[in-house]
C-alpha cells in the first residue's frame, strides 16, 4: 500500500475530482489504480477565506516499486497493522470474566471477550441506554435526578451524552484505534469517522451503536445486566497480601463467583471507590482537571476559524486552545463541542456538574468548550485519595448552591470583573 499527503482539494470537491487530484499528482494511469481509500482528513484554513480539505490517500497500483522510485519525494510506503486480539492463557477459567461498567471501556472489554468466545458478565449499575435516555431527559426538563441512571450513570457512560468526540493522544503501536473506530462504524456510526481529523459521532447516533454492541454481546453468549450496582467484594485468605477474589456482591444482596474482575467504573463511582478503599485495595490520589463550560455563538468560532459564517460543506468550527498562565497552572480547552450544548451532568443530589454535547448535525446556534485547569493532591484539603473526591463533592455542592439547584451562569465579562450576572 502506498500514501501520499498533503493533497489539497476546495471543501465542496466531488469523489470523482479526488480522484483525478490522486492520479495528475502522482501521474497515473487511471487503469494503473487498483484501489484507494481515505486515510485521514484536515481542514487547512491558514490562508483564509481561501480554505481546503487535506488528505492522505492509501491506494493500490500494478507496480509500487516503479511508483516509488518515480514520486519518491510525494509518495511512501505503509503497512497497515491491525488490531490483534491479545494471546489467551493456558489456565482455564472457573468462572465467567465479570466487567464492572457499561461505560466505553467496559463495552468494549465486553464485545471483545465476547467475540474471542469467553461469554463475559457485564454489569452495570444504571439502566439501558433506550431506558436512560428518558431518565436524563426528565432529569433536564424537571431537575428530578435518577441517582443510579443519569449523564454519568448508564449504558454507554458518560460519552453516550458528551457526543461521541474520539480523540486520542495516545501513540497507536497496535492498531486499537482503527479497530474501535471499525468497530463503531460496524455498528451503526458514520463510516467518516475512519478519516475525520476529528471524529464525531453525535449523541443521536451513538445511543443506537451502543444499543447494537448490547445486542452483539448477548448474541455471542455474553451477558448484560442492568440496575446492578457493586457493593461489596469477597476475599479468599487471611492476609491482605495473599488473599484473592472469591464474589462480588450486587446491590448488597446477590453474590456472584468470580475469578477475572474487570473495574470499568468510570468518574463517578465514588461509593464504590469507597468500598475498594476500605477493602485495603492500594490506591493513590492523581492530578485531575476542573474547570468550567464557557459558550459562545457558534458563527463567532466560524468567522474565527474559516473567515466567514458559515461554510455548508465545512459544517460547525472547532478550536483548542492552551495557555500557561503566570502562576505556572496551565489552562486548556476540552471536549469542544460545535453547534452544541451545555447540559447538566450531575451524579449526586445536592451537587452539580456540567457537561458538553452536541447532536451529529452539530447544528445548534452555541458552540461551547470546556476551559480547565490542572489540580494536583497538594490543592486538596486532605492530600490522601478520598480527599480528591471530597475537592471534587466542594466544587459541585458549590455550583448547586449558586444556581439555586440549575446551571449556574455567568457573562463572561461580569466573570472577568469579579461580579454576579444580573441579565
Amino acid at each position: 500500500m502506498l500514501r501520499i499527503n498533503q493533497l489539497k482539494l476546495a471543501p465542496d470537491h466531488t469523489e470523482q475530482e479526488l480522484k483525478k487530484a490522486l492520479l495528475t499528482t502522482v501521474h497515473l494511469k487511471e487503469e494503473e489504480l487498483l484501489e484507494y481509500h481515505i486515510h485521514k482528513r484536515s481542514i487547512d484554513a491558514r490562508k483564509k477565506p481561501t480554505i481546503f480539505y487535506s488528505y492522505a490517500i492509501d491506494f493500490q497500483v500494478k507496480n509500487e516499486e516503479r511508483i516509488l522510485k518515480k514520486e519518491k519525494n510525494k509518495v511512501q510506503k505503509v503497512f497497515q497493522k491491525a488490531y490483534e486480539f491479545p494471546k489467551a492463557g493456558t489456565m482455564k477459567l472457573r468462572h465467567r470474566p465479570i466487567i464492572v461498567g457499561a461505560g466505553p471501556a467496559g463495552l468494549f472489554c465486553a464485545y471483545s471477550l465476547a467475540v474471542q468466545g469467553y461469554q463475559p458478565i457485564l454489569v452495570e449499575r444504571g439502566d439501558m441506554v433506550e431506558e436512560r435516555m428518558q431518565d436524563v431527559e426528565k432529569f433536564w426538563n424537571t431537575g428530578i435526578l435518577n441517582p443510579k441512571s443519569n449523564v454519568q450513570f448508564g449504558e454507554g457512560g458518560a460519552g453516550t451524552f458528551s457526543d461521541g468526540k474520539l480523540n486520542t493522544l495516545v501513540k497507536d503501536k497496535f492498531g486499537r484505534n482503527n479497530f474501535v473506530l471499525e468497530t463503531f462504524v460496524k455498528f451503526g456510526a458514520d463510516p467518516a469517522i475512519l478519516y475525520e481529523q476529528k471524529p464525531h459521532i453525535g449523541t443521536d447516533v451513538l445511543a443506537c451503536v451502543v444499543s447494537n454492541m448490547r445486542r452483539e454481546i448477548l448474541s455471542l453468549g455474553g451477558e448484560v445486566r442492568f440496575h446492578a450496582q457493586v457493593t461489596g467484594f469477597v476475599f479468599e485468605g487471611s492476609e491482605k497480601s495473599d488473599r484473592h477474589l472469591k464474589q462480588i456482591i450486587i446491590n448488597n444482596s446477590e453474590k456472584i463467583d468470580c475469578d477475572v474482575l474487570i473495574l470499568a467504573i468510570g468518574h463517578s463511582a465514588r461509593d464504590t471507590f469507597k468500598v475498594l478503599y476500605d477493602e485495603g485495595i492500594p490506591m493513590q490520589a492523581k492530578s485531575f482537571a476542573v474547570g468550567v463550560r464557557i459558550e459562545h455563538p457558534q458563527e463567532m468560532i466560524n468567522f474565527s476559524q474559516y473567515g466567514a459564517a458559515h461554510v455548508s460543506s465545512l459544517g460547525a468550527a472547532s478550536y483548542k486552545l492552551t495557555h500557561q498562565a503566570e502562576n505556572g497552572r496551565g489552562v486548556y480547552s476540552f471536549c469542544m463541542c460545535p453547534g452544541g450544548f451545555v447540559v447538566n451532568a450531575s451524579s449526586e443530589k445536592g451537587g452539580l456538574a456540567v457537561n458538553g454535547m452536541s447532536y451529529h448535525a452539530r447544528d445548534s446556534k452555541n458552540a461551547n468548550s470546556a476551559l480547565i485547569v490542572t489540580v494536583t493532591p497538594q490543592d486538596f484539603p486532605d492530600a490522601s485519595y478520598m480527599g480528591g473526591v471530597a475537592f471534587q463533592r466542594s466544587l459541585e455542592q458549590a455550583a448547586y448552591r449558586a444556581g439555586n439547584s440549575k446551571i449556574p451562569l455567568q457573562l463572561f465579562g461580569d466573570f472577568k470583573e469579579g461580579r454576579i450576572s444580573t441579565g
